[in-house]
């Protein structure tokens, strides 16, 4: 725990008003949220999406329940931002170590005023900045400046990682993204981000034909959709109230076919370009027939009716019995995209392909 102060003395808000003023000024950063695990794909997708520019490196951070990008506004090339890996966007005005200054504190106070924020949100990794004083530093001193803090209302974000502190406003949060649904969520089931990202990660083209064997309630597929409009989707399920979810979520067209059925009765009628699934490997949904055995079935199923692009995007934490059943079939290749949290509990997205 370091000696010196975290934050200056509260100011006035008539203090510095020139240095504030040219503060002000100053283009801000901004700040890409998204699950554990995904930062380098949602890097990927924003470059992607144009949101900023291809040459970009953005800071790296990881807090509890985010991995966190940072990015100059100069790289920035879209005001208006889409994404469908991150959870949050945010602009980000007031930044540095440690220290809070009078002309920051100045800043926030009037961005804050501008924003119609009157709550904070805090997401905090490490113990200098985590102390409730600091927190009472804050509060007091946009009180000063005719900001309350009532705890309602548009939110001021305060990331902070060990001595390194942003205070942010949002611009974009993942349920803005177009067909996303909370209502038909089930317990348990796969969050959109991570969906999108294990579709990013498939690096899909325009007319994939999909599979989700395991589709449950329509997640992955729902995203598949949304990104991939002239794709054509196949959904099973063993599971009747899974499967009534993922009709009601996903668009109904001549391109989605939805069935109530064991994966391996699933019977195609075109080769499969793209095999995406959620593999059950918890204690609520494991298979009675173990996971190794129900990955080696969802393989084989897969190959069966496969076109000479085919793959599998496949998330498990079970990744021994995944390679194991890959290994038993011979002839395919098993690379690692990205190890996330999901619910709680760590898995890794990987790509299965012809060797």
């Amino acid at each position: 725990m370091p000696d010196r102060p975290m934050h200056s003395q509260p100011g006035n808000k008539r203090t510095y008003p020139q240095a504030a003023a040219a503060r002000a000024r100053e283009r801000p950063l901004w700040l890409f949220l998204t699950e554990p695990g995904l930062g380098g794909l949602l890097g990927r997708e924003l470059k992607f999406r144009d949101v900023v520019a291809q040459k970009t490196q953005f800071a790296k951070l990881h807090l509890r329940n985010y991995d966190l990008l940072i990015a100059p506004d100069a790289v920035v090339q879209k005001q208006s931002m889409t994404s469908r890996i991150a959870s949050h966007i945010l602009v980000c005005p007031v930044f540095g170590r440690e220290k809070v200054s009078g002309m920051q504190l100045d800043q926030l106070a009037s961005w804050s005023a501008q924003e119609g924020a009157h709550s904070l949100v805090k997401s905090i990794a490490g113990e200098t900045l985590s102390r409730p004083e600091f927190e009472r530093f804050v509060t007091r001193s946009l009180s000063e400046r005719g900001v309350k803090l009532s705890g309602e209302g548009k939110p001021i974000w305060l990331l902070a990682v060990d001595e390194k502190y942003y205070f942010a406003f949002p611009r974009f949060n993942y349920h803005d993204a177009p067909g996303r649904q909370r209502s038909s969520e089930r317990e348990g089931s796969l969050p959109a981000v991570a969906a999108s990202a294990m579709v990013f990660a498939a690096k899909p083209g325009g007319t994939e034909v999909i599979w989700d064997p395991v589709m449950g309630s329509g997640t992955l597929l729902n995203e598949a959709q949304q990104m991939l409009p002239d794709a054509r989707l196949i959904g099973s399920d063993i599971d009747a109230g899974a499967v009534r979810l993922a009709k009601q979520r996903l668009r109904k067209t001549d391109r989605v076919r939805i069935l109530h059925t064991d994966l391996e009765r699933v019977r195609f009628e075109e080769a499969i370009t793209l095999t995406l699934a959620n593999l059950p490997f918890g204690k609520q949904f494991k298979p009675e027939s173990g996971t190794r055995a129900l990955y080696e079935a969802v393989l084989r199923h897969s190959l069966r009716s496969a076109a000479e692009n085919w793959r599998g995007c496949l998330l498990t934490s079970d990744t021994d019995a995944l390679k194991a059943a890959v290994a038993s079939i011979g002839g395919l290749a098993i690379d690692e995209v990205a190890v996330v949290v999901v619910r709680g509990m760590q898995a890794t997205i990987s790509l299965v392909t012809r060797v």
